[in-house]
């Protein structure tokens, strides 16, 4: 797997210039938080089977620490919208399945790629600079896709939960948040949100 950082940062600053709110970021994620969403990715598909979903993959900083974490890359699948971001995921990553098109109908678009089974899905979407009708759609297209009792794997930089508060009881989310991750620019905190399997 070619690493290309200069490549990757340049690329992403560009489409963030040309749609920032989309991006939430100027910079791809930090190594460390990276790491952070890999770890707790982990955690939460321990003894799941399925495939492990990503959403907004943009150029790859997270996938590359999922795989160093040890998840097989063919239970690995990439969502990603952006289309220029898309082609550089399948020039830098030959084993996951990259799918092209928009988290807020993931359980369709998993369906049309034959993906049944889901073991956590884990996102770098900027949920908070969303517009709440879009947030809606992404959650609970994410909850529709995972069995009771899986996760969803998601960072913010904000102090508050990602996911907010009305749609966390109307989902009956229970989240737990990580330590913040003040090496990362800008600082970071990784949740993971749960559906009770009786939900």
């Amino acid at each position: 797997m070619p690493t290309a950082e200069p490549a990757a940062t340049a690329l992403f600053l560009k489409r963030w210039l040309r749609r920032p709110l989309a991006m939430g970021a100027v910079v791809p994620s930090g190594r460390l938080l990276a790491e952070a969403m890999a770890a707790a990715t982990l955690a939460a598909m321990e003894g799941r089977p399925g495939h492990v979903v990503e959403l907004g993959a943009g150029t790859g900083q997270v996938t590359k620490a999922l795989l160093a974490a040890g998840i097989p890359v063919q239970r690995l699948a990439l969502i990603e919208r952006d289309h220029e971001l898309a082609a550089f995921l399948r020039r830098h990553f030959s084993g996951p399945q990259i799918i092209e098109g928009d988290a807020a109908r993931l359980p369709r678009l998993l369906a049309g790629h034959g993906i049944a089974e889901v073991a956590a899905v884990v996102s770098s979407l900027p949920l908070l600079s969303l517009p709440a009708e879009i947030v809606n759609g992404i959650v609970q297209g994410v909850f529709e896709a995972l069995p009771g009792g899986a996760a969803l794997v998601q960072f913010t930089y904000g102090p508050s939960p990602p996911v907010p508060r009305g749609l966390r009881e109307s989902l009956r989310l229970e989240g737990v948040s990580g330590r913040r991750i003040w090496r990362n620019v800008p600082p970071a905190v990784v949740w993971t949100f749960r559906r009770p399997a009786a939900a």
